[in-house]
């Protein structure tokens, strides 16, 4: 069956909502009360097969893992659109750059000089910056233009992409 990345994830967002039904029912079902006063616990036993449920959650896991696996494939082989990187590098960057998107852009809010509110000292302190906020802010902003090309062309594979998922 071919599949874009994002059925892929929907596929995959489906049959773990099946898997968790699944588990649930069988939570529910596998033990049941019953008062004496009700009677003979054989007549008010549930519908419950124990190895049926099982062996369905087992083929829903199974499919689970044949599509994760087909899509990581798929991730480590197949490049973005005029990059020279995997869409799994492509993941990883972004990832990396998100991290260090947060300091910098920290960095670049920062004050020239603020008063230093910890002090024991019957003197006011200041602390003061060691480095260039606007350049701070500009690799931030690097790393954001960054970040939005990166992931507009993934948005691209993820819905225009195709690949082989073995049934």
């Amino acid at each position: 069956m071919k599949i874009t990345p994002d059925g892929a994830q929907k596929m995959i967002h489906s049959l773990e909502n099946q898997r968790r039904q699944l588990v649930e029912k069988m939570n529910e079902l596998s033990t049941f009360i019953v008062a004496v006063s009700e009677g003979n616990p054989e007549d008010l036993r549930p519908e419950f097969n124990f190895t049926d449920t099982v062996n369905e959650i087992k083929m829903i896991d199974e499919k689970i893992m044949k599509i994760k696996h087909a899509r990581n494939v798929f991730n480590t082989t197949t490049y973005l659109p005029d990059e020279q990187m995997t869409i799994d590098e492509a993941l990883i960057m972004m990832a990396v750059l998100n991290n260090n998107y947060k300091y910098y852009t920290k960095l670049g809010n920062a004050q020239k000089k603020r008063r230093n509110m910890s002090s024991y000292a019957n003197e006011i302190e200041y602390i003061y910056t060691n480095y260039d906020i606007g350049e701070a802010k500009n690799c931030g902003k690097s790393m954001y233009d960054k970040m939005l090309e990166i992931q507009s062309k993934l948005n691209l594979v993820n819905t225009t992409y195709t690949f082989e998922i073995d049934e």
